[in-house]
């Protein structure tokens, strides 16, 4: 039994993925899992030792405050003015149980029925579905090799539709790698005060990159924080603790405040110790460990991207995330290719499709195995 909003939208990717993944380990097959983005890193051992501590405090057993704990919400303050010079005000944060919850509830939050929800194609499902869920009337827009996978803002209202509540973006890009330049951004902004629409970037990738660090839509024009903005930060992929459920939102007080109020009435934040450990951490060893995730990921980069070069694949030399994006050779489709891959090397890789029409024809390959898996993986595919 589900409801009619449920049937209107696809089996979710990364479900049927890991439902691939578990038959085969069920059959005792050897799969090396390049599909789903959940490093295998370490987290920093002072977040553990610091969670610890926590945990000992009785008040942190309790209900958490709604919005975050002041102590957290000035570590980001500060957090922010290292990495990009902005210092949000107390109301300007909000505390959220991952950023993908954060995402999926902000259509609710700030759209009607009726309403449109401007979604990158490809992009990560979660848009779209929660658009869906909002009663939205989902219009994507393409991000196109040839542009460097950006949103061109210039075509998005050139065919006279009506305004739209709410544009997505997500730079650094998952699926594709890409990363934003200080154009798009300033582009972004002053399309969403021309036309009334909320500009939301997911940054949970911001973190992740190789050459100059990625700016924030929130850097990218003096009072961003005046338009309607939003941006979304992971601590998921920041200290690989994507089981731990914690990231903010930043962006301009009506919006944040709508947030806020929607899940008021769905959750009760999150663990007291989760966030005071996270904000011990982002303090003092955040910026360090941050360096030493790179220079991994960096290394896990170079490998495959050479590898894949020398089997003949054509894929981006991605800048930023733990993703490379590659072209699925023909004559498969990209679900057909995955499919191919798992049942003949035990190679599990995630499908273009899933990311949307404009994802066809690329599958994703996801960093997060330690090299020697990855060299595996690529022997493998070569022996095929």
């Amino acid at each position: 039994m589900k409801a009619d909003r449920l049937l209107s939208l696809p089996p979710y990717l990364f479900e049927e993925l890991e439902n691939h993944y578990r038959e085969a380990a069920a059959a005792g097959r050897d799969v090396i899992d390049l599909s789903i983005g959940d490093p295998d890193l370490a987290p920093p051992q002072s977040l553990l030792t610091n969670l610890n501590r926590a945990l000992e405090r009785p008040g942190h057993h309790r209900y958490p405050p709604q919005r975050g704990s002041a102590a957290l919400k000035e570590s980001i303050r500060r957090y922010l003015g290292r990495r990009c010079g902005v210092f949000p005000a107390d109301d300007e944060i909000l505390i959220l149980i991952g950023s993908k919850e954060g995402i999926s509830h902000l259509p609710l939050a700030v759209c009607n029925p009726g309403d449109t929800a401007l979604v990158p194609d490809p992009g990560y499902p979660v848009y779209s579905a929660a658009s869906v869920f909002a009663g939205c009337e989902v219009r994507r827009f393409p991000l196109e090799g040839s542009n460097g996978f950006l949103p061109d803002f210039s075509k998005i209202m050139g065919d006279g539709s009506k305004p739209a509540k709410v544009v997505f973006l997500n730079y650094p890009n998952n699926p594709t790698g890409a990363s934003v330049d200080s154009g798009v951004f300033r582009g972004a902004i002053e399309f969403g005060a021309m036309h009334g629409t909320v500009v939301v970037n997911d940054a949970a990738y911001a973190e992740v990159y190789f050459d100059d660090a990625p700016p924030p839509l929130l850097t990218e024009q003096p009072g961003a924080l005046d338009r309607p903005v939003v941006e979304f930060f992971s601590f998921s992929k920041t200290f690989c603790i994507t089981g731990w459920r914690i990231g903010f939102a930043v962006g301009r007080r009506d919006v944040i405040d709508a947030l806020a109020h929607l899940k008021a009435n769905i959750d009760s934040g999150v663990f007291c110790a989760i966030q005071e450990a996270v904000a011990a951490t982002l303090d003092n060893e955040g910026d360090d460990y941050a360096g030493r995730m790179r220079l991994e990921f960096k290394t896990r980069r170079d490998a495959a991207v050479s590898l894949a070069g020398k089997l003949g694949f054509d894929c981006l030399d991605t800048c930023a995330t733990f993703y490379i994006w590659v072209r699925v050779p023909k004559p498969f489709d990209s679900m057909g290719y995955a499919l191919h891959l798992l049942e003949s090397t035990n190679v599990l890789v995630t499908p273009g499709k899933g990311f949307g029409d404009g994802g066809e024809g690329y599958f994703r390959i996801a960093l997060t195995q330690p090299v020697h898996k990855i060299e595996e993986a690529f022997d493998r595919i070569k022996r095929m």
